[in-house]
């Protein structure tokens, strides 16, 4: 069967299950192969740590991205906690997603993971980011190739998947736009929102979106990345949105402590990569 027909079959029966215990012996003998890379992910930690935390609220629809206990069986196949009200970014922004039953006015949320459309605009190893790749994990290659295209100024990933085999030099390389929201948190702390636009080099028109968040006290963290048309690119540099005093919220599903659901006023510049 389809992974576009058994992600779904597999979900929907998890939401029905009773228990814990039943939910992972679904998930083990309906998509054996998602159990196994669950359980491979126990052992890239330093990937784990460079993501940050995200709440499970579709932005738009403002519904439920995915079940809560469906996410709490994720997090204990991998040997992370998944509870409310912030989860896992990396976990939930993968294999949440592959579990996850919402259709959006851009598809299902499981359809990024289904295709080749990062690894194709970008020129990466087939099957590298894709539900199952061939070497390594969906989470730990994302992980790889966001931390080489976007958190170029911290540590480097230590990945043994596909993206590793790729020319890191390349990614490291490649021009993008960066806008950087800036506020201060109830705690004095400041807070840095920040979204990366990225043109991929090998489809003309299309491009990656990439959103981390900084404390002052505390690295970059991933949040989410994904493809993005013309017409949003456009919108996101409309030169109105840039300068201070600002309307800021939190986007993409990110998740910071007490910010207010209604944003605040900050200061938004961009810059070239």
């Amino acid at each position: 069967m389809s992974l576009d027909r058994s992600l779904p079959k597999l979900a929907t029966k998890m939401v029905a299950a009773e228990s814990d215990t039943a939910r992972t012996k679904l998930l083990r003998q309906e998509v054996p192969r998602l159990y196994r890379h669950l359980k491979r992910v126990r052992i890239e930690r330093g990937l784990l740590s460079r993501w940050g935390m995200s709440v499970n609220l579709d932005e738009l629809a403002g519904v439920e991205i995915v079940s809560p206990d469906t996410l709490r069986v994720i997090g204990q196949c991998a040997d992370i906690t998944m509870q409310p009200p912030a989860y896992h970014a990396g976990l939930q922004h993968t294999y949440g997603y592959l579990l996850s039953l919402v259709e959006t006015p851009y598809g299902y949320k499981r359809d990024r993971w289904l295709s080749d459309r990062i690894e194709v605009g970008f020129g990466l190893p087939r099957h590298s980011l894709n539900a199952f790749p061939r070497r390594g994990t969906l989470l730990g290659n994302l992980t790889d190739f966001l931390v080489r295209l976007s958190l170029r100024e911290g540590p480097p990933a230590k990945s043994v998947g596909a993206v590793a085999e790729f020319d890191k030099q390349s990614l490291e390389r490649t021009p993008g736009t960066r806008i950087v929201e800036e506020i201060r948190g109830d705690d004095r702390d400041t807070i840095l929102l920040r979204t990366d636009l990225f043109p991929m080099p090998y489809t003309p028109g299309e491009g990656l979106l990439v959103y981390s968040i900084k404390k002052s006290r505390s690295g970059w963290k991933l949040v989410t990345t994904f493809p993005i048309e013309q017409p949003s690119w456009d919108e996101l540099l409309s030169p109105s949105r840039f300068g201070n005093e600002q309307p800021i919220k939190v986007r993409y599903n990110g998740f910071v402590n007490n910010f207010p659901a209604d944003g605040v006023l900050g200061k938004r510049t961009k810059t070239d990569l």
